[in-house]
């Protein structure tokens, strides 16, 4: 799945199950973007095929983002590679990120789409 946005910077994150895949990337409209795929026979069986998850923070959201970041993590992040380097080394994947950003309310958009 891809978003319709062009990306700035882009990082992979590690994973934590088989088959599926994770990216953060900045946005060229500053938002910041994590996909969740998902290609597990379970979400097969639960979605009908593949499943893709996006969520996108707010440009609006970027510093006060970046000054929990650097709370939970003690280090400075002074740009968006900082920023996606941290990401990447914290978090294992986009749903581990996502569920950061729920508990620190940190407001996001949502996107859902499975695919045969």
């Amino acid at each position: 799945m891809a978003s319709e946005s062009k990306s700035r910077r882009t990082v992979r994150l590690k994973g934590i199950l088989p088959n599926t895949e994770s990216w953060v990337r900045i946005l060229e409209d500053g938002r910041i973007e994590l996909e969740y795929y998902d290609r597990r026979a379970g979400a097969e069986d639960h979605s009908g095929g593949d499943v893709a998850c996006l969520y996108r923070i707010s440009a609006s959201e970027e510093l006060r983002l970046h000054e929990l970041l650097e709370k939970h993590t003690n280090t400075a992040i002074t740009d968006d590679r900082a920023m996606l380097g941290v990401v990447a080394g914290t978090f294992g994947d986009a749903w581990a990120f996502r569920n950061w950003l729920k508990e620190e309310r940190v407001p996001f958009e949502e996107e859902f789409d499975s695919w045969p």
